[in-house]
């Protein structure tokens, strides 16, 4: 899979910025020297250039606080408090640059995409190594691959050998099986986790799996088959613990509306140090952990919807994906 670190600078205003630090510098300069209103903002940076999830807002009426720039708001016309989102990724930062140059700003792309991944072309179903293979990668393999007898029967032996890439059956028969167990059933989840030794440790699921494997955060981010490892892990160690939580005395839906709340990146330690230095990190967490969370047989696009949780920590946050909604629906499932 590509990674995108490239850089840009912007003539007069910076250089060698992430995406996000490009995009927060150019509304922020559109705004000093324009002095608009909320509606005149939104008009000139619209909603559409980042795609769902929100560009320019009100700061008191965001719901999902990861997704911007909190920490930096702008104040625009009659005091009005605004912040921009931190969400964005190759195909969005091109309609922003696009929107930027025509308001006048020179912008210059100073850093390629990095190739980081390898890629399953030529890999079949009897040669793959399965901890060389990215989830984009392995997805590949199981859509290219005619002979699914003999991939699942590679698959089934080398999950055998390398338990962190449990969840790789999950994704092979959420592709293949339509969702149904069939593949992933046959071969027990050795990654056994109760909630309360994340409830304990008041720590991400993210954070837990980054301990587990004795990683940390940048090694992830800079190292492919780290990454690697760190995904199929986490992704076993989410339905694991999902599948615990029926069998947990005295945990509410509301504790597991807490947990799935807190499963990415939200309390992840010194994680915003390797975001700035990256430009990149929280759009891929929240994927990762969205992603997951479907093949387990729970879409978060089926839960959209305001919601108010107390996190792992305790800490509480609102949310614009409805997890209360969400942990009926997995107490249902595995209870």
């Amino acid at each position: 899979m590509a990674r995108d670190y490239t850089k840009y600078t912007i003539e007069s205003l910076g250089k060698n910025m992430n995406k996000r630090q490009l995009v927060f510098t150019i509304i922020k300069d559109w705004a000093i020297k324009n002095k608009p209103s909320l509606e005149e903002i939104q008009t000139a940076f619209p909603a559409k250039i980042q795609g769902s999830k929100g560009f320019v807002v009100k700061a008191s009426e965001v719901k999902d606080a990861k997704r911007f720039n909190m920490e930096e708001p702008l104040s625009i016309k009659n005091g009005t408090q605004v912040v921009v989102s931190n969400q964005w990724g190759a195909k969005n930062i091109e309609a922003f640059i696009d929107l930027a140059k025509g308001l006048g700003y020179d912008i210059k792309k100073v850093a390629k995409v990095t190739d980081t991944e390898k890629t399953a072309t030529s890999t079949s179903s009897d040669s793959f190594d399965i901890t060389q293979l990215s989830m984009r990668d392995f997805k590949k393999l199981i859509r290219t691959t005619e002979d699914k007898k003999a991939l699942e029967a590679n698959l089934l032996k080398q999950v055998a050998l390398n338990p962190n890439f449990w969840s790789y059956l999950l994704m092979y028969d959420y592709i293949v099986n339509e969702g149904a167990m069939e593949l992933s059933k046959k071969s027990s989840n050795p990654a056994c986790i109760e909630w309360y030794e994340i409830h304990d440790e008041q720590e991400s699921l993210a954070q837990f799996v980054l301990d587990n494997l004795e990683l940390d955060f940048e090694e992830v981010q800079t190292d492919n088959e780290k990454r690697i490892l760190f995904n199929a892990s986490f992704g076993s160690y989410l339905y694991a613990s999902l599948e615990e939580f029926p069998t947990v005395e005295d945990i509410e839906e509301s504790d597991l509306a807490g947990y799935l709340a807190s499963h990415d990146h939200t309390l992840l330690r010194d994680g915003e140090d390797v975001f700035d230095k990256h430009g990149v990190g929280e759009d891929w967490l929240v994927t990762l952990g969205d992603e997951w969370l479907m093949y387990c047989g729970f879409d978060s696009s089926d839960y959209e919807g305001e919601c108010g949780v107390h996190l792992v920590n305790t800490e509480w946050q609102e949310f614009s994906i409805d997890y209360n909604r969400m942990a009926e629906d997995v107490m249902a499932q595995f209870g």
